[in-house]
């Protein structure tokens, strides 16, 4: 049975690692599998739905929304941003308090606040955002492993610990996490200037957003050419086609009351166009908005709020194909931010004038967060009861409505961390994880040093290859085992997986934050590999010397 149940594993990660099926379907695929052969009973495979680890990242979704559309966070950002004249000041700014913000509340949102952050610095103060984003996306992460609702995969090893009667409490990582998440931000500050330097070229704008332009029937473009009229091509936008009932038509075409022109241009061009009267549009709210999440949708499903009209994404494609990737870049029209607050697809949002979005609500919101945390931290009660509670709190108290805190489940990420707990139960009950434990012991000869570098190199690997979740499925029964039979904390074993789970640094598939980034940035495989390979490095040497330290000397 260890062996079926090995093939399940082994074919389900590959198909998650090459992209050849949703990581939703592979593991769906591979918990039917298993029921059908018997490896376990179907309540066993599908108990990640119940999982109290996959409860409090529900809840801690809504907590998260919560408090970001307070703008709390964004002005924070802004303030730590304002007067600086190097990447190097920057990262000194941003690395320790987007850590620790990043310890409390999930680090993607915080992400896609940033880039528009940093984009606006690019072009405020002329420091690349390339230097910035991909460290602090990495400095995210590592703080995230330091408490036990920093990121999904510590809820997930709490969860999976909790029937083998291993309780994991709120700062059960920090002994491990801490000290190696502080030799990284060391590590990124020196690094990132020396391998992610350039300048801008001031001669070049790039013209990377694609906007459509209506023409209204009543604007003073009908009957007249783009050309005549001085919107056909600036240093700020160029106009590729004009689109008629959906067929592409000649730029130099007279124009014609429902005309789409559709141009490349920069953001500034993209707020020029909107602005001309000659196009007669009608007079609303323009906002900057960064997409949540990308389950299969296009920038244009941002439009299933009547409210909303979608002017130009970053993009290279129509709008109604181009994919909602996490992070990336909108400029959209509303009648108010209360359509945004309730689209399923707007992580953040932000008013070109200016404009916070629900300010009044920040003391409550953060108020709940804390409260939650302290709750969480007593033990008095359990953390997913607590959770779910904050989350409860935001409704009732108005800084979120029933919808949109409904639309800050992410489905998909949910789908995938209860799946990867069936993937867990797999290891178990075929009795795999009882010879991979054997087999690590064998090879480590009772060595705690060993056992340490074993699980630390194993779980750099494997997170850099799989998902997160499916590696904390896969490697924490097996440490439970190791640790009853090496008479080892299990506590600290577990905390040193969660701790090396974040060291997703040269796959920038590995991450859902190092995808945000990849193209914001500018990034390509090849840089997350160079930039990646001294800082997974260090925190691993650290990760396996202070995981040795805390093994021998405190469990």
């Amino acid at each position: 049975m260890a062996l079926i149940a090995a093939l399940i594993v082994v074919t389900t990660l590959v198909v998650m690692t090459t992209g050849k099926a949703p990581a939703v379907l592979a593991l769906a695929t591979a918990l039917v599998v298993a029921g059908l052969v018997g490896i376990a009973t179907p309540a066993e495979l599908f108990a990640g739905l119940s999982n109290s680890g996959v409860i409090t990242i529900a809840a801690m979704l809504v907590i998260a929304k919560g408090v970001l559309r307070t703008g709390a966070v964004s002005r924070v950002t802004h303030l730590l941003l304002s007067g600086v004249r190097t990447s190097g000041q920057v990262l000194r700014r941003l690395i320790p308090s987007v850590g620790v913000v990043s310890a409390l509340i999930n680090t993607t949102p915080i992400v896609a606040m940033l880039i528009p952050a940093t984009k606006e610095l690019e072009q405020r103060s002329r420091i690349p955002a390339r230097g910035i984003l991909l460290p602090v996306a990495h400095a995210t992460t590592l703080a995230g492993s330091a408490t036990l609702i920093g990121t999904s995969s510590n809820l997930l090893i709490a969860g999976l610990a909790e029937p083998a009667g291993v309780r994991v409490t709120m700062f059960s990582f920090a002994p491990i996490a801490v000290p190696v998440a502080v030799v990284g931000w060391l590590v990124l500050t020196v690094t990132a200037p020396l391998l992610l330097g350039g300048r801008i070229d001031e001669s070049e704008r790039v013209l990377s957003w694609q906007a459509e332009i209506p023409i209204s029937d009543r604007g003073l473009a009908v009957g007249r050419t783009a050309s005549r009229l001085d919107v056909r091509s600036t240093a700020e936008f160029e106009l590729v086609e004009i689109r008629r009932w959906g067929d592409p038509e000649d730029v130099d075409s007279v124009l014609e009351p429902g005309d789409v022109l559709v141009y490349r241009a920069t953001e500034a061009g993209v707020r020029m166009l909107w602005a001309n009267p000659v196009f007669g549009l009608v007079p609303q709210r323009l906002f900057r908005v960064a997409i949540a999440t990308n389950e299969g949708r296009s920038v244009r499903d941002l439009e299933e709020h009547e409210d909303i009209v979608v002017v130009a994404a970053q993009t290279d494609r129509l709008l109604r194909d181009a994919p909602a990737q996490p992070g990336a870049l909108c400029l959209v029209t509303a009648d108010s931010a209360d359509a945004l607050g309730d689209n399923s697809l707007v992580a953040l949002w932000r008013e070109l004038s200016g404009k916070a979005p629900q300010t009044a609500k920040t003391w409550i919101a953060a108020s709940i967060l804390a409260g939650t945390i302290a709750a969480a931290s007593s033990g008095v009660l359990a953390v997913e009861l607590v959770a779910v509670a904050g989350a409860v709190l935001m409704v009732l108290t108005g800084v979120l409505t029933p919808r949109s805190a409904v639309r800050a489940l992410n489905w998909n990420i949910l789908a995938i961390i209860a799946g990867s707990v069936g993937l867990g139960t797999i290891v178990v009950r075929s009795g795999l994880g009882d010879y991979l434990a054997d087999e690590v012991l064998a090879l480590a000869r009772g060595n705690v040093a060993l056992i340490v570098l074993v699980f630390v190199v194993g779980t750099t690997l494997l997170t850099n290859v799989v998902t997160n979740a499916a590696a904390a499925a896969i490697l924490t029964p097996i440490a439970l085992q190791i640790a009853a039979s090496a008479e080892l904390d299990p506590v600290l074993l577990l905390t040193l997986i969660g701790t090396c789970i974040s060291f997703t640094f040269l796959n920038p598939y590995s991450h859902q934050t190092n995808l945000m980034v990849l193209r914001p940035g500018g990034y390509s495989t090849r840089t997350f590999v160079r930039f990646g390979i001294p800082l997974t490095v260090v925190v691993a040497a650290s990760a396996v010397g202070v995981g040795w330290a805390m093994l021998t000397f405190v469990g």
